[in-house]
């Protein structure tokens, strides 16, 4: 829950992956799905969701002046449809470099320390 780890975290957002300096510093917050053929509005509702929860954690970021950034690992047949990548691409460009989105097979080529650290 980001309320237990983000100081000044309203709300009970789950997350997946949380990654801290050793300081405790806040890097990353990551969302993990399995996305099946779906398709349709229940495609929209999934990107959607994710574009809000981006904006709220950048949004937090800028108001209290902490460099996260937001890390969505999706895998799944759904991510074959073309409609559906292209609404993930368009995430990453709206976070102006402070999201990334990945499949388990891009993971070792996208989430690299040179992003982290960007």
């Amino acid at each position: 829950m980001l309320d237990k780890v983000l100081d000044n975290w309203e709300a009970q957002t789950p997350a997946d992956i949380f990654i801290s300096r050793l300081d405790g510093t806040p890097l990353v917050v990551g969302f993990a799905r399995y996305d099946s053929d779906r398709g349709g509005s229940q495609e929209d509702d999934r990107t959607g969701g994710n574009r809000d929860k981006a904006t709220d954690i950048i949004r937090y970021a800028d108001k209290y002046k902490v460099a996260l950034k937001v890390f969505f690992l999706n895998d799944g047949p759904g991510l074959l449809l073309g409609s559906m990548w292209n609404n993930y691409a368009r995430l990453e460009s709206y976070g102006s470099g402070k999201i990334i989105i990945c499949t388990l097979k891009m993971l070792n080529e996208r989430f690299t320390q040179d992003w982290l650290e960007s």
